[in-house]
């Protein structure tokens, strides 16, 4: 009896030591998850999701409520579908299958095809028609904006079935393809439209009575790894990272990772592991970087030394490189985190061997966007980074290590300025929220919390009005500085439209930061002058109530470039002929001077209440980009600003009249390069003992405030060009996105 308790508790202890080895086993692997809105258990919300149809023969009618979504060949009915994906992180799309339940076929002897084709424009179930995608904004194309068909199948003629389209690729691009595109979902119509018999099949919607029919979207995937960093030392980076917890039903556990890594610049996102095949590392390559990695173990470290796993992975000093780490599967065709042909969206780092600590750079983390991204991250500090990019996606993440804080957000144009990001303290609106606007002329408030939308509106009615730097916010909560002729209480948003189209009718519009509404319209024309193209961010000046925003001119001087406008009513309240201007304007904090910089390479001082110009300076450049930044808060001012191939600072003598470059605090550095590189707009603060820049070399620079110095350099994106920086005072950290689809962040001062 003796032996055969011990025999139990020998197999006790073992049974413990196995459940405690499962147990630290990442709970990630190839996953399936099943998309459908519905309450019951398990309750799937789908937020973001949409159903309608559209029909031809009733061209303003909205069927956004109905049950059933029709689609018919002859007077041509087409249904639209989109599904919210924010509850699927960062993954490899391995499968995706749309499915839609037929509850009435077409009749005996009329089966059809229909198709699933990719929706290519941004549209909404309360407002979409034959000709609307959304409020009094057409489609390009009458019944919907679509690219080719993804896939086709026969209807048959029997009721109460499921029909389902494999949509692999396009989900792909959704979450990072070799060309990402937003989320719009898929329109089905029939394959042969016009038809002279008509034949009439419906869909049950997402209002349909039984949940088990509604809309469903079918996605199996493999999660990327979280968390990746890089620490550098003299002889060493050592890679860490997590793994996720499942989110879907499993299919085939987490079998290890594979590493790819790359000297000197970043990894392409055409560099990516084709499923089923095996890489042998120091041997393998993808996309010309070397497989350096790869495991079957999960581990969650990997050490890279100048000595290399062997000869052929040895790496050098003093060089900087970039890494991708791969999830991958143990299916019996291994199934790595990649979409398809693309990597776009896996983790990457980058770090560097040297000898000496202070050039053992290593990012704090890397984003990525899947697009050219040069606009400056907003910023809610230690809450939320919201990053907005050219690939029509806003994502927030957090900055303290990068993870996901919201999925990304689909919007209908390319997001080139920085979103205006509000905490839930100040915002009007009581929660998170970053407003953007995009160059498909719509603005949008998205909780930042959540990535939901809370309005989206286009002001202007047109989708030639787009816009391409970020709007400005005059914030209820501080407006008692306006006095009391300001009675908004809710936020205003103001943005300039770039209708490249005209050079003369280009608006300003204030829009309701609750509602999305137009609160006012300035129309350059008529009643106005003329209005060239906006290309910069208008600047709120509580001190004089003003708002100040910045033109082209018709490539001349016969028409304003800078206005003053009415920050209550939009009224224009001064304006000046100073040539075309694409920089920014910016207010001194007391209100007596405005600064802004021309495409002439001229910094301009002039009058708050006239707009008349006080002085001017000829930076010795070509021309002045971005927004100049004060450095100083009495005058004389210094101010900091960037041209074509230069930075520097000049000091402005308010009872003068006059600049000059002459004295502590200015200077005038021509950045590196046989040809200069092109710097970002400046980044600094007043206090700060360095500005920061980035530059068309894939550099980001950091300049010594007082002598203009360049201090400190790191390696971004050789080749590409960086934009402006957002600085973190909190996380002491400066983030940047550059032109291959990736935001980078790095602890300052360096």
């Amino acid at each position: 009896m003796k032996n055969l308790g011990n025999g139990i508790a020998r197999r006790a202890t073992s049974l413990l030591l196995c459940s405690l080895l499962l147990a630290a086993l990442p709970a990630f692997a190839r996953e399936r998850k099943i998309l459908q809105k519905k309450t019951s258990a398990p309750a799937d919300p789908q937020t973001r999701a949409a159903n309608t149809w559209v029909d031809s023969s009733s061209t303003g009618t909205n069927h956004g409520t109905d049950t059933l979504m029709n689609v018919d060949n002859r007077q041509i009915d087409r249904s639209l579908a989109q599904f919210d994906l924010s509850s699927i992180p960062n993954a490899g799309i391995k499968l995706a299958t749309l499915s839609l339940f037929l509850s009435t076929a077409p009749t005996s002897g009329n089966a059809r095809t229909y198709s699933a084709n990719r929706i290519t424009s941004l549209w909404s179930e309360s407002a979409a028609t034959w000709t609307s995608r959304l409020s009094s904004t057409a489609w390009a194309a009458a019944g919907g904006d679509t690219a080719a068909a993804t896939a086709s199948v026969g209807t048959g003629t029997t009721n109460n079935v499921t029909l389902s389209w494999a949509v692999t690729p396009d989900v792909q691009r959704f979450f990072g393809s070799a060309t990402p595109s937003g989320n719009y979902g898929w329109e089905i119509e029939d394959t042969v439209e016009g038809s002279n018999h008509q034949t009439t099949s419906s869909f049950t919607s997402n209002r349909g009575v039984t949940e088990a029919n509604r809309p469903s979207l079918t996605v199996e995937f493999v999660q990327n790894v979280t968390n990746l960093t890089a620490t550098p030392s003299t002889s060493t980076i050592v890679l860490n990272w997590t793994y996720p917890a499942a989110v879907g039903t499993v299919l085939a556990a987490t079998n290890g990772v594979l590493i790819l890594r790359q000297a000197s610049s970043p990894i392409a996102s055409t560099a990516a592991p084709v499923d089923g095949t095996t890489y042998v590392p120091c041997v393998s390559t993808i996309g010309g970087a070397t497989v350096v990695f790869s495991s079957t173990s999960s581990p969650t470290t990997f050490n890279d030394s100048l000595l290399g796993n062997n000869l052929l992975c040895a790496a050098a000093p003093n060089t900087v490189y970039f890494y991708k780490v791969f999830a991958r599967d143990s299916s019996a065709t291994v199934n790595y985190s990649a979409n398809g042909t693309s990597s776009s969206f896996v983790p990457m780092t980058v770090a560097e061997f040297s000898t000496t600590v202070a050039n053992q750079e290593a990012a704090s983390w890397i984003n990525a966007t899947g697009a050219t991204t040069l606009a400056a991250p907003g910023l809610i500090p230690g809450t939320v980074m919201v990053i907005g990019s050219n690939s029509n996606l806003v994502t927030g993440v957090s900055p303290t290590d990068g993870t996901t804080v919201f999925s990304p957000v689909s919007t209908g144009g390319a997001i080139a300025g920085r979103p205006q990001v509000l905490d839930s303290a100040t915002s009007a609106l009581a929660v998170n929220v970053a407003y953007l606007a995009d160059g498909d002329g719509f603005v949008y408030a998205i909780n930042a919390s959540t990535g939901n939308i809370i309005w989206m509106t286009n002001p202007t009615g047109l989708t030639t009005n787009g816009f391409t730097l970020s709007p400005a916010v005059v914030v209820a909560s501080t407006s008692a500085a306006l006095g009391s002729s300001y009675t908004r209480t809710t936020d205003l948003v103001v943005v300039g439209t770039r209708n490249a189209g005209s050079t003369t009718a280009n608006q300003i519009v204030g829009v309701d930061g609750t509602t999305g509404a137009t609160v006012w319209s300035v129309v350059g024309g008529g009643a106005n002058p003329s209005m060239d193209i906006v290309t910069s961010t208008p600047f709120i000046d509580y001190k004089n109530g003003a708002i100040w925003v910045t033109t082209h001119a018709a490539g001349g001087t016969t028409q304003p470039s800078l206005w003053k406008m009415n920050i209550q009513t939009g009224a224009k309240l001064a304006t000046a002929n100073l040539g075309d201007i694409s920089s920014s304007p910016i207010v001194t904090n007391a209100g007596d001077v405005v600064f802004v910089g021309t495409d002439l390479g001229l910094l301009v001082a002039a009058n708050p209440a006239t707009a008349a110009t006080f002085a001017t300076f000829a930076g010795s450049d070509t021309k002045v980009t971005g927004t100049p930044i004060l450095l100083t808060n009495t005058s004389p001012y210094i101010v900091a600003f960037a041209g074509a191939g230069k930075v520097q600072a000049v000091s402005f003598n308010l009872s003068t009249k006059t600049f000059s470059q002459v004295g502590s605090g200015t200077w005038i550095t021509t950045m590196p390069g046989t040809t200069p590189c092109s710097p970002s707009s400046p980044v600094g603060f007043q206090g700060l003992a360095n500005i920061y820049v980035g530059c068309s070399d894939g550099n980001l620079y950091q300049l010594d405030v007082t002598l203009g110095t360049i201090t400190g350099t790191k390696v971004l994106s050789p080749g590409g060009t960086i934009g402006d920086p957002t600085v973190d005072l909190q996380l002491s950290r400066i983030a940047a996105g550059s032109t291959d689809g990736h935001v980078y962040t790095f602890p300052f001062p360096f």
